[in-house]
């Protein structure tokens, strides 16, 4: 496992904070063996590892009990938090989620905008489930600033918290103490991406719907892809897509070359340009991307302020970089400012 990037809270694992890591670092006396992480969450200063064992780690930043480890301090190595069986995690700017393999959602940290709890509860430190109002099994969690929205197995969508862009029709379902919302008019939606304040709808048949705000042309003005889309991301203010012929297409934000190319920011798509090799996955951080080929290299680009590109320096990279790993790369996951990559 590597790690590099922002690390003020010590979200790398590395057993030490630091502003900047601006090469990949190797974590070593891991609690876990990293063949055995099945899902991996990094947010806004902390980091969350599920093992195929069903064991929960986290280290980094924790001040409103995001770890979820019962306390408010930070973790500057992976520590474990418990035995929940999740298969899916997310990780926001101070809260996070977890879903197990009966489709259950567990939930902890900020709560300020009740995010992930009912009102008069600051934060949760401890993983708590939350049943939404029809007991529906969850698929998906994806964080925007102020608010959590939650994929259903069935296809529908619920957004709790505060959120700035949903009309006032959206009022809270009477049925829960949770100030919940469904988007019941949206029809069935197979996968979901959020920003800071916009949140993206993959629907049937490739085609793609964008809610909220779109100062920097976050809100795609396209909504039919060109290929099978098999996965969903977002930035900040800026969002992805992965087809299912390796393709990448990024719109939104492009002030510190988010989009993987130098110009303004756009609402139309733009096709990552690489050196022709086939891609496998993707991973958007607040202000920065990267890239894995089927071959397992890893590319960066975007805002690199605290080494999170991995090339070195802290100049912005406004075209995709390779990023010198030992190779494999099997996985690469982005946060805030940082990013993981595993061998």
């Amino acid at each position: 496992m590597y790690a590099w990037g922002a690390n003020s809270h010590a979200q790398l694992g590395l057993g030490y904070a630091s502003e900047q890591c601006d090469v990949p670092q190797p974590l070593t006396a891991l609690p876990f063996r990293t063949e055995d992480v099945q899902c991996v969450a990094a947010g806004g200063g902390h980091t969350l590892i599920g093992t195929t064992d069903g064991r929960l780690y986290g280290c980094g930043w924790n001040n409103r009990g995001q770890l979820g480890v019962g306390h408010t301090n930070d973790g500057a190595i992976f520590q474990t938090i418990g035995d929940f069986g999740f298969k899916h995690l997310a990780a926001g700017w101070d809260a996070s989620a977890g879903i197990n393999t009966f489709g259950d959602l567990f939930v902890w940290g900020s709560n300020v905008w009740q995010q992930i709890a009912e009102p008069h509860v600051k934060s949760v430190t401890v993983p708590e489930k939350l049943t939404l109002p029809e007991n529906e099994k969850v698929l998906k969690v994806v964080f925007g600033l102020q608010y959590m929205v939650v994929l259903t197995e069935a296809g529908r969508v619920w957004v709790l918290g505060k959120c700035k862009f949903l009309p006032k029709e959206y009022t809270p379902d009477p049925r829960s103490n949770l100030t919940v919302r469904c988007l019941n008019e949206k029809g069935h939606v197979r996968d979901i991406a959020s920003g800071d304040n916009h949140l993206v709808l993959l629907m049937d048949g490739s085609k793609v719907e964008c809610l909220g705000d779109n100062k920097h042309g976050q809100c795609l003005s396209e909504s039919i892809f060109p290929a099978t889309i098999s996965k969903l991301e977002s930035g900040w203010t800026h969002s992805g897509a992965l087809t299912d012929d390796g393709e990448i297409y990024l719109w939104g934000r492009n002030n510190y070359g988010q989009l993987g190319c130098r110009g303004e920011s756009s609402s139309i798509l733009k096709r990552l340009e690489l050196d022709g090799s086939a891609l496998k996955d993707m991973s958007l951080g607040s202000q920065h991307g990267t890239a894995l080929t089927v071959n397992g290299r890893v590319y960066c680009w975007g805002w690199n302020e605290h080494g999170n590109c991995g090339v070195g320096g802290v100049e912005n990279v406004l075209n995709p970089k390779l990023v010198e790993l030992p190779l494999p790369v099997s996985r690469v996951i982005c946060g805030a400012g940082y990013t993981l990559a595993f061998t």
